[in-house]
């Protein structure tokens, strides 16, 4: 081999052999990180030894086989008892999927919750955002909304006693109290000449009582001696009292009579009846609308009777008639013969067009056709005075379209908005049924549940929490907690090892996996590095050709360049 060739030769076995050593190198390194990898791998399988899940046990037995889920705990079911174990995290508000929040959405509940438990109105939305949702059905969300919305579940009772309601005015609500609640109603039971006796306290001189409809033509006793509240409704029912002789004190007789009046029992029979019929309306509203349905009309029958006897007479008639003195109404304008200065006709006693007493005060002497002093008070009307109360407060007094009265002139007179029974823009929910522990009422109960906590707690969205593995990691480190029911009703937030339903268990079914997973794991890094140990092994082989051949191409070259030193030398 000549000299050039032999350079030539040791350049390219001295490349080649660097390359054989940096990779050697490299291997080397693959075969540490190896030793790396099979060092955790064998760690994550020790840990996994140790691996737990939580399984739901609700009657007790041991069972290990049902995971704890959200859907489990937020689907009413035997396996909860029908009340919900809500998620809740550290600040208490309850963790809802992407479903429950779009239905608190659609029921209007802020995040920060409400404070308060709202009326069943939003509590239906809430329902039929659970529908839209596709949580529940449409025809579930229905009947669970027919169903009496429990603002006790979850706030202090577990008892489910629930009702189901219809939709009706107060013409349809009348007909339903009448006919369903028959064994609820009574009559008022009257005696006209005993209730002359009670009522007589102007020295006799109380001459006549009747009580008649808006039939003038005849005085129609109803029930021969009692009147019930339809009859009341249904009519234009007054009661008129009148007093005997001419007297110079006769106002102040008809003041103490029209005080009288206003304290009679029927008043006590007719707002008990009506009190009785409306508090089948499924609101929570509806006892305070009463006490001030009741309160506003007694103030009518007697607060306001004091302030019509001093000269307040209407449009004086030849100095005969001094008109009629109405107290909540304004006053009678009806003449019958202008002119005569006085009123012929029995008609004109009626009340049908006012509310409250009606004073009847005359001048006129002489004619036995004349109507007499005396005091009118129309029951219907005081009825409708009651009802429009009632529906100021259950409106909302500062928005209420229904008026009974206004004030004019230092004066109270009537407003023309009274209710009307047929009015259809009225409609209430009334109780119709009542049951306990029907599968829709357990239903029903347990969203009730739910929705109470939302509006009392708050909530939070979170897209993961249908995920089980995710929701029971976050219940184990501390992230997520359980609200559940206690046996006081109440709702207490706590770690999932205070739930008596949750255990944590062995997962045998995780470490089983984990070992295989382990076994596979580490064989794939075994058959790595053996081939590892192939490659470097074949690696060394080559090194020490290389070796072998450098050392002879050296020496080829240096004898080489002996020879050519020796010539010259010669």
């Amino acid at each position: 081999m000549g000299l050039a060739a032999a350079q030539a030769r040791l350049l390219t076995i001295t490349a080649r052999k660097s390359d054989c050593e940096a990779q050697s190198m490299r291997y080397s390194h693959q075969k540490i990180a190896l030793s790396r990898d099979l060092a955790d791998l064998s760690n994550r399988y020790q840990d996994s030894l140790d691996q737990t899940k939580l399984v739901y046990d609700f009657y007790g037995t041991g069972d290990e086989s049902m995971p704890l889920s959200y859907g489990l705990l937020m689907t009413p079911s035997e396996l909860n008892g029908y009340l919900p174990t809500l998620i809740t995290d550290a600040a208490g508000k309850v963790v809802l999927n992407n479903s429950y929040a779009d239905a608190a959405r659609a029921a209007g509940i802020p995040r920060e919750g409400l404070g308060c438990l709202p009326s069943s109105d939003i509590r239906n939305k809430f329902i039929q955002g659970l529908a839209d949702s596709g949580i529940i059905t449409q025809q579930a969300a229905v009947t669970y909304q027919g169903i009496q919305y429990s603002q006790a579940m979850g706030m202090g009772t577990t008892d489910l006693v629930t009702s189901t309601t219809e939709q009706m005015n107060l013409k349809e609500l009348l007909d339903y109290y009448v006919s369903s609640l028959n064994t609820g109603c009574t009559s008022y039971e009257y005696n006209l000449d005993d209730l002359k006796t009670q009522l007589d306290n102007n020295s006799g001189r109380l001459q006549e009582a009747v009580l008649r409809n808006a039939d003038r033509s005849a005085w129609n006793l109803p029930n021969e001696g009692s009147i019930s509240l339809a009859d009341v409704l249904n009519e234009q029912y007054q009661y008129f009292f009148s007093l005997g002789d001419f007297s110079e004190q006769r106002r102040e007789y008809l003041h103490g009579l029209s005080v009288s009046v206003g304290q009679m029992d029927i008043w006590n029979w007719l707002f008990g009846e009506l009190s009785t019929m409306l508090s089948s309306v499924n609101n929570p509203g509806v006892d305070m609308a009463l006490e001030y349905a009741e309160t506003q009309t007694r103030h009518v029958l007697t607060d306001y009777l004091g302030l019509y006897f001093e000269g307040d007479t209407k449009d004086k008639d030849n100095g005969n008639w001094e008109g009629v003195i109405n107290c909540m109404n304004g006053l009678y304008n009806d003449h019958s013969e202008p002119g005569q200065g006085h009123l012929k006709s029995e008609d004109h006693y009626s009340t049908s067009d006012y509310i409250g007493i009606t004073n009847y005060y005359n001048t006129a002497t002489g004619n036995k056709s004349v109507i007499r002093d005396g005091v009118s008070v129309s029951i219907t009307n005081i009825a409708y005075a009651f009802l429009t109360y009632f529906m100021q407060a259950m409106e909302g007094l500062s928005t209420s379209e229904y008026y009974v009265s206004s004030t004019q002139n230092n004066r109270t007179v009537a407003g023309s908005n009274l209710v009307s029974l047929e009015d259809a823009n009225l409609a209430f929910d009334v109780v119709v049924s009542t049951g306990v522990n029907t599968d829709q009422a357990l239903n029903s109960g347990f969203y009730d549940s739910m929705f109470n906590q939302i509006c009392t707690r708050g909530w939070v969205e979170n897209d993961r929490i249908d995920d089980n593995e995710y929701m029971q990691e976050m219940l184990k480190t501390g992230k997520f907690f359980l609200a559940t029911c206690s046996d006081d009703g109440y709702y207490y937030q706590g770690n999932y090892s205070t739930n008596s339903y949750v255990r944590e268990v062995t997962d045998d079914e995780a470490i089983t996996k984990a070992e295989a997973k382990y076994n596979a794991d580490k064989q794939r890094l075994n058959l790595k590095e053996q081939t590892l140990d192939l490659k470097m092994k074949n690696l060394d082989t080559e090194i020490s050709s290389l070796t072998t051949e450098y050392d002879t191409v050296k020496s080829v070259i240096s004898k080489n360049i002996e020879k050519s030193f020796k010539r010259y030398d010669a």
